[in-house]
């Protein structure tokens, strides 16, 4: 699994546009997914945002555009990249800016 992001120390913005990547590292028979995480301004509050899935198989990269955007703010922006079976999590790492 793994997973690239923007890198800085600090996005205090109110929307931004962003990619998220993950590759399938492992022939194992699971899917792997990756969603972005936020912190708003003035908070160590973590923002979990919607999880996107690569089922095709190992050796494959899965990239989304998106934008994320609070009114409060983002402070603080971090990736969580996971494997799954089904439905349920089997191991996750996240990292931050």
């Amino acid at each position: 699994m793994g997973a690239t992001y923007p890198t800085g120390d600090q996005w205090p913005y109110g929307e931004f546009k962003i990619a998220l990547s993950v590759t399938d590292t492992s022939a194992d028979g699971h899917h792997v997914r990756v969603r972005l995480l936020t912190k708003p301004v003035g908070s160590q509050q973590i923002f979990t945002w919607k999880w996107h899935s690569l089922t095709s198989g190992s050796g494959d990269t899965y990239t989304v555009s998106t934008t994320a955007g609070s009114s409060y703010g983002i402070y603080e922006t971090g990736v969580e990249v996971a494997r799954f079976e089904g439905d349920t999590k089997l191991n996750s790492c996240t990292d931050w800016t």
